[in-house]
């Protein structure tokens, strides 16, 4: 089975901002910040475990008005800078590294009217297209789905990964060549604030115990 452990990572701090308002994901009342932690560790710990873990760390800020302002993610490279215009169907924002005095394009997002991002070219080195990914959300705008596309050694190879009522990850396929070759499911245990908003989330697999903290700030 895949790694899962490199799967929360991405899904959790990925690049890209999935959504932007406080519906988008998932939240209730009026969220003024999130300082998130995500812990990967051992699984022979259990849920009490508090050695050899891992640390992630991200934090987002709304407006009164309930929309994404800021979001400081650990997994940000120095360097990446964002442009971002607006087109016909939306915006596109474009992403740019600095290396070497050179700004070099890393890749294109498009959100739609809604300022939900739909779709993901990643560009490598020699400035093709190597992956994109769809994004994909219910009637309220919380992400459901993302299917991400790429061609490793003439193969074509589509992970799809599923997301539960809240936004977080629960599941992925991996399809090479459109057959199966990898999947997964993953129930979540939460814990729930007075707002209705998780805390904290833990999943479970034969790789690690995964603990997601978040600490919520209201208006």
């Amino acid at each position: 089975m895949k790694n899962i452990a490199f799967i929360l990572v991405t899904v959790f701090f990925g690049f890209g901002i999935n959504a932007q308002s406080l519906q988008s994901f998932g939240l209730k009342g009026n969220v003024k910040s999130i300082a998130e932690e995500l812990k990967i560790c051992s699984n022979r710990y259990g849920k009490a475990q508090t050695k050899d873990c891992s640390s992630l760390t991200s934090e987002k800020q709304f407006t009164k008005e309930g929309y994404l302002l800021e979001n400081k993610n650990s997994l940000e490279f120095e360097g990446i800078t964002r442009e971002k215009v607006e087109i016909p169907t939306g915006w596109l924002e474009t992403v740019y590294i600095e290396e070497d005095g050179l700004k070099i394009k890393i890749g294109e997002d498009y959100y739609n009217k809604e300022n939900l991002i739909t779709k993901t070219f990643f560009v490598n080195e020699s400035g093709a297209v190597d992956r994109v990914k769809e994004y994909f959300y219910d009637e309220k705008g919380i992400k459901i789905k993302t299917e991400e596309v790429a061609h490793v050694d003439d193969v074509k190879e589509k992970t799809i990964f599923f997301y539960d009522e809240y936004g977080s990850f629960s599941g992925f396929e991996i399809y090479r060549d459109d057959v199966l070759s990898d999947q997964g499911k993953f129930d979540v245990t939460y814990e729930l604030d007075e707002k209705g908003n998780w805390v904290q989330s833990i999943v479970i697999t034969e790789f690690s115990t995964d603990i997601h903290n978040r600490t919520i700030t209201y208006y």
